[in-house]
């Protein structure tokens, strides 16, 4: 029997889905080997009774599983099983650290210095609140720890399980494949996977020190986007953020979009207040997120989203379809810590170090002739000539740090290598002076 036979024999009904499951599942058992070639459009279209135009959707689903390659002279060729999407960006930025003994790049906490949770964690497990068979979006104590935090009056509150978490329900709830996605650039790498996955077009708007460009801004809102997603506070690798003027000039831009906005603050309290929000404008249309990861530890991942009643009821309800909400055991825990004077005290304690540790690498790399601004962190975008020149130079001596192009759409302006101005504990002027030196020998 002929592979086309057995295609035949298998296809439950004549339709683009059923065929291209049959071949993703031909291909995963081992009957139809990578490498093969596969019959032409036609003759599996005239063998099925599909019209070319069907097989032909069934060909482009799997080329984008990854299931076929279409080659200019050489047909249609088994590459393998399907592989599950992947964020490419993180993976890349994972692998390359690993190994590595000094990971300048990743933006996470020291955890030697990060404050102690036993006492939130005994607080929370003796909350009344634990083990309710009916779950809420927020907890009480926590909706009381961040609500003073809040740069505006939300209609709605939830936790969910980290900021880019967040990121990813809002615009997984109000875009689809094919829609265009304002985002800054550059921007948190993740959220560019995210957009891929979504099977969304990332918009890219220049993040200037003060906002994202709104010359730029007003020519991607003519694109009809879906949603506009960007970093209002401390925009994750440049550190800028918005100013009182920019939040005017962007609300009467964006007031007759009636898309959704979602704001993402990385480390909303390393940075200093008042934080800005579009929310104070456009109530009905932010999703503001703080992410509290950077503060509690990469396992109390938790962040909390604030702002519009309608796209917070449409996350949640997400939610409840796979019971993905927060314990509340975790938000109980972060809402002792944000409220609790003792904790307050060793969180702020904390952030200071952070701060202290951020000024001494900005200073170190200014010392040897770095024009850097002045920005609180933890992210240090240093401009260098070229990226992956440093960024290989730096991995063979032992450090990572990550190159710009991961963080970006398009080409940026000029390129730049992304540091955790918070990751040293010294040794920050002799990191600044090994930078230095890969440039002197390079040029």
């Amino acid at each position: 029997m002929t592979m086309l036979d057995q295609i035949v024999k298998r296809v439950a009904m004549r339709n683009p889905r059923a065929l291209s499951r049959t071949i993703m599942e031909m291909v995963a058992e081992g009957t139809i080997a990578p490498g093969t070639r596969m019959p032409t459009v036609r003759a599996v279209g005239q063998a099925l009774g599909m019209s070319t135009a069907s097989v032909a959707a069934a060909w482009h689903e799997l080329v984008d599983w990854r299931v076929l390659e279409t080659r200019r002279r050489g047909g249609t060729v088994v590459l393998g099983p399907a592989l599950a999407p992947r964020a490419t960006r993180y993976d890349v930025m994972m692998k390359a650290s690993e190994g590595i003994p000094l990971n300048l790049g990743h933006l996470t906490p020291d955890p030697a210095i990060l404050p102690p949770l036993q006492r939130a964690f005994m607080a929370a497990l003796a909350s009344p609140g634990i083990n309710e068979a009916t779950p809420t979006p927020i907890s009480l104590p926590l909706r009381q720890a961040v609500a003073p935090l809040w740069p505006f009056q939300p209609q709605s509150m939830m936790a969910t399980h980290g900021g880019i978490a967040a990121a990813e329900l809002a615009l997984a709830t109000t875009v689809r494949p094919g829609d265009r996605v304002i985002v800054d650039q550059p921007t948190i790498s993740r959220i560019l996977d995210i957009c891929e996955s979504l099977g969304v077009k990332p918009v890219p708007v220049t993040y200037r020190d003060g906002g994202p460009d709104l010359d730029e801004l007003s020519r991607a809102l003519k694109q009809r986007p879906a949603a506009f997603l960007y970093q209002p506070v401390g925009n994750h690798p440049t550190g800028f953020s918005v100013t009182p003027a920019w939040i005017e000039s962007a609300a009467a831009l964006i007031g007759d979009s009636h898309m959704p906005v979602i704001e993402l603050v990385q480390t909303p309290l390393l940075h200093q207040r008042p934080w800005l929000s579009l929310g104070a404008k456009l109530p009905r249309s932010v999703i503001h997120v703080h992410s509290y990861n950077f503060f509690a530890g990469t396992d109390m991942r938790l962040a909390v989203a604030g702002g519009s009643d309608y796209y917070i009821d449409r996350m949640w309800q997400r939610l409840t379809f796979s019971s993905g909400w927060v314990s509340h055991i975790l938000q109980d825990a972060l809402a002792f810590q944000l409220s609790d004077p003792v904790a307050k005290a060793e969180v702020a304690d904390y952030v200071a170090l952070c701060r202290s540790r951020h000024a001494r690498m900005l200073s170190a790399l200014r010392a040897v002739g770095f024009d850097l601004p002045e920005t609180d962190g933890p992210a240090i975008w240093l401009p260098v000539p070229d990226e992956y020149v440093i960024t290989n130079q730096l991995t063979s001596r032992g450090v990572v740090v990550h190159p710009g192009s991961y963080f970006s759409v398009t080409p940026l302006e000029s390129d730049h290598v992304l540091i955790n101005g918070t990751a040293l504990n010294g040794n920050q002027d002799d990191i600044a002076r090994l930078i230095r030196s890969i440039f002197t020998n390079w040029d």
